[in-house]
């Protein structure tokens, strides 16, 4: 292969960009645009490789993750389900391994909604834990609309309707609430939450609510140029109106579809023609909806892997027409047809399958009564009753599942309020124990010294070092997570005050991390190693004239680091011997204890978080204590959410 002249290269590079930029708007307003856009995309970054990187460097965009992730977007609003399998697979290792929280939001979010239309509630509703705790560390009314949407389409499979709605209008609100720019993704949360209160509507029962709720969806992709979800609104609200019988009404908006080619959707096109055969067979035109019945099959077939129950759904209406006009011979011919193409046996349990499947043996009942052949019209009648029986049994097991899946739900939300409440009273609990009253004491104390000894520019000094810890503490408490470079340079002010303020200048320390660490990048829980370092200087150097204490950052693996404290003190011998003597050296011990606590909250792992190891000199005598921490990590937490 001869190597791309430097000029070809960068005009790759240049349309790597463009295409990227196109494809934020057209994935949501122009499918097939979308679709071949991405294809180019896919092309540059093959024929690119590694030069790809150095505009990923100054750009700050990653073009695989984008290329998966709008795939997937546009496979998935597609309810091409196996075609969307393998980019977001792509998308979420991406934003694992190298992405940001916004990345991981982005793609979770979007990949919640795939694994609901599979009817993967349970990992479904894991991806949205997760989301939600994102969102405590990362809060952004944009992404949080687009959780409560999701999350009322999770309420719909459990048929939890008013908590359904709740969530929908959740996320209505935070999307006419004007708090950030809506993008044409937003436009699309917002059709798409509209489309849920339909679906509530339509559950239960309130015709003219989901008839409101579909027509909103439409005026707004009509308005913002939605055109990839458009012809699934009009699908929808046609329906509706075709079983509320406003024939004329529905076949308007089918018309609508069929005039946009359904942008490229080949399933929402043939969910159309069949739709608009229906009505026209309501309407007495038995012609027309022949012909639209069959457009809509040949639809079906043309897919690569075609929908054999819409298909069944399809021939069967086509057979009830055949009936209608008496061709009982041609009816039967296509009734068989069905059940050769429906895929039943004794282990089906689909609902809709074995309802297919009865009636097209209630159906051949009734022709073959009409032809005069009743032994074979009683033995279809009675595998009719065979297949209606398993039908109806099926039902009743599909609705003990559900209420099992609500109970489950319930217990979930349950379980996930108790520890959002138990990590709220630790971090309240954490807080009220960060600093020990002797240290607040103490360098008040000696600030007031530094004062009464005329020493005014000393006292303004650690004054200002003192309030500035304090507020730090405060402003930290408020984040579940910060830096590993806010962590350091918290804990340098804490030991520099204590080092001034208690030691007279004479405690030591050093703050070291390993060379592979960013700090500024990887995000720890707040304050989690001040109570260790406060432990050693309460307890162990506490009463020495001098001392010294150590703090190592170093990389356990990809999910946590471990922090070790050091001091050279008295050890813990001494310590408990002083605690029975003075009960006022616990306080900071519960302090740890709490801090243990946290960790344990903070991670699905189990082990042992903290290590605490005695250390002597040859002599025996004690040398001082290390206190080994496992700290799982995060992405930094930013204090601002910038519009994506």
């Amino acid at each position: 292969m001869v190597p791309a002249s430097p000029q070809a290269t960068t005009a790759a590079l240049t349309r790597v960009e463009i295409i990227r930029d196109l494809l934020h708007d057209c994935v949501y307003t122009d499918p097939v645009r979308a679709r071949l856009l991405l294809n180019e995309l896919h092309e540059h970054l093959t024929t690119l490789g590694a030069t790809v990187s150095s505009l990923e460097d100054r750009t700050g965009y990653d073009y695989t993750f984008d290329h998966a992730r709008y795939l997937a977007s546009l496979e998935s609003q597609e309810y091409r389900h196996e075609a969307a399998v393998a980019p977001f697979a792509t998308a979420i290792a991406i934003a694992e391994s190298r992405g940001d929280i916004a990345d991981k939001l982005e793609i979770y979010l979007d990949y919640i909604g795939h694994l609901a239309n599979l009817g993967q509630t349970e990992a479904a509703s894991d991806y949205l834990d997760t989301c939600y705790r994102l969102l405590e560390a990362y809060p952004s009314d944009q992404l949080h609309a687009r959780a409560a949407s999701r999350h009322g389409y999770l309420y719909l499979l459990y048929f939890g309707y008013p908590k359904a709605t709740r969530k929908f209008m959740e996320a209505e609100t935070l999307l006419e609430g004007q708090t950030f720019t809506l993008t044409p993704k937003d436009h699309y949360f917002y059709a798409l939450t509209q489309a849920g209160l339909g679906a509530v509507y339509q559950g239960s029962g309130e015709r003219g609510g989901a008839i409101a709720a579909f027509q909103k969806a439409i005026v707004r992709c009509e308005a913002i140029g939605l055109r990839a979800r458009l012809p699934w609104h009009q699908l929808n609200l046609g329906k509706e109106l075709l079983a509320s019988g406003a024939y004329e009404q529905a076949l308007t908006y089918f018309r609508a579809v069929v005039d946009s080619n359904a942008n490229g959707s080949t399933q929402a096109l043939a969910a159309t023609y069949a739709n608009m055969g229906y009505c026209y067979h309501h309407l007495e035109q038995p012609e027309r909806a022949g012909r639209y019945l069959a457009r809509a099959e040949e639809l079906y077939r043309s897919e690569h892997s075609p929908d054999q129950v819409q298909l069944a759904i399809v021939g069967s209406m086509r057979a009830t027409l055949l009936m209608d006009g008496s061709r009982w011979t041609e009816a039967i011919d296509q009734l068989q047809h069905i059940l050769e193409a429906v895929p039943v046996d004794d282990a089906t349990s689909d609902p809709q399958l074995l309802s297919l499947t009865a009636d097209a043996y209630l159906y051949l009942s009734v022709a073959y009564e009409e032809t005069d052949d009743y032994r074979a019209a009683y033995t279809h009648h009675r595998t009719y009753d065979h297949y209606n029986q398993r039908y109806h049994t099926q039902i009743d097991l599909l609705r003990q599942q559900q209420f099992a899946a609500q109970f489950r739900a319930e217990e979930r939300e349950q379980e996930n309020r108790q520890l959002k409440l138990r990590a709220s009273q630790l971090q309240l609990r954490a807080l009220r124990a960060q600093m020990n009253p002797h240290f607040l004491y103490n360098a008040l104390n000696s600030i007031q010294s530094f004062i009464s000894d005329n020493e005014a520019a000393t006292a303004s000094k650690y004054l200002a070092k003192f309030a500035m810890l304090m507020r730090r503490s405060l402003e930290y408490s408020n984040y579940e997570a910060i830096s590993l470079e806010e962590e350091r340079q918290f804990l340098t002010d804490y030991l520099e005050i204590n080092r001034h303020l208690r030691f007279e200048g004479q405690l030591t320390y050093d703050i070291t991390l390993s060379p592979e660490l960013e700090e500024d990048i990887i995000g720890v829980p707040t304050m989690i190693l001040q109570p260790y370092v406060e432990n050693a200087i309460e307890h162990g150097l506490r009463g020495q004239a001098r001392g010294h204490i150590a703090v190592t950052f170093a990389t356990a693996d990809d999910d946590y680091l471990l922090a070790t404290v050091t001091d050279d003190g008295i050890g813990r011998v001494r310590v408990r011997e002083m605690q029975a003597l003075d009960p006022s050296r616990q306080h900071q011990s519960r302090g740890t204890e709490i801090t243990e606590s946290r960790l344990q909250l903070l991670s699905d792992a189990q082990g042992k978080w903290v290590t605490i190891t005695d250390l002597y000199h040859p002599s025996g005598a004690a040398a001082g204590t290390r206190v080994e921490v496992r700290i799982p990590v995060s992405d930094v937490p930013p204090r601002l959410y910038q519009q994506r």
